[in-house]
């Protein structure tokens, strides 16, 4: 096993281990010490990774988005239904879902107060933009090609669909169940343009 296999098997243990903390004491409570635990290294290891605690938060909100985009990286192969059921499945009571989504959350809110964090947010929710965009593209149906400025703004629309349901979910205003199915509907309607006059990516 080569060293930068090791290397960058510990980042990904620490920054599951920073998902875990923000997700159980929020953006206030983390402490670096308190994620090195979690992890399971040495503090000289952990700084070694990550500089400071600025630097392992933006880390973390690029390491949530890149776990979520690993289980659609087949949506433009699978097709449109695809692209659905991994956006439902962003809500789930799987014990990491969840806590990804309640890290991804603490963040985007604490960013409202924190510039530290905003930047790194913007930056992280137009990756994820850009992704759904590029699936939309990518499995418009032949007779019915998404351009990609309608693409583009289809996925502002999602994402902040995705975002508000999971908000309600995590704060337990909507049960698991109530929540995937609404966000179902909500995105087969969206797809299918069912809007009179819907330039939407049918």
């Amino acid at each position: 096993m080569s060293r930068r296999h090791d290397s960058d098997e510990t980042r990904t243990r620490i920054l599951a281990a920073a998902v875990r903390c923000v997700a159980r004491r929020g953006v206030r409570g983390l402490r670096m010490a308190d994620v090195g635990r979690e992890a399971g290294v040495s503090s000289g290891l952990l700084y070694y990774h990550f500089a400071d605690r600025d630097g392992l938060l933006a880390a973390t909100l690029a390491h949530v988005n890149d776990t979520a985009a690993a289980g659609r990286s087949s949506n433009e192969v699978a097709g449109r239904s695809a692209l659905i059921d991994n956006l439902v499945d962003e809500i789930s009571d799987d014990p990491e879902v969840r806590d990804h989504a309640a890290a991804w959350h603490e963040i985007n809110a604490s960013a409202v107060f924190d510039e530290r964090l905003a930047a790194p947010l913007r930056e992280t929710t137009a990756d994820w933009q850009a992704r759904i965009a590029n699936a939309l593209v990518a499995t418009a149906p032949a007779d019915a090609p998404c351009d990609r400025e309608t693409a583009e703004a289809e996925a502002v629309i999602v994402t902040a669909l995705v975002d508000g349901l999971l908000q309600r979910w995590l704060t337990g205003r909507l049960s698991t169940n109530d929540a995937r199915a609404l966000l179902r509907r909500a995105l087969i309607q969206q797809f299918g343009g069912s809007a009179a006059g819907s330039n939407a990516c049918n």
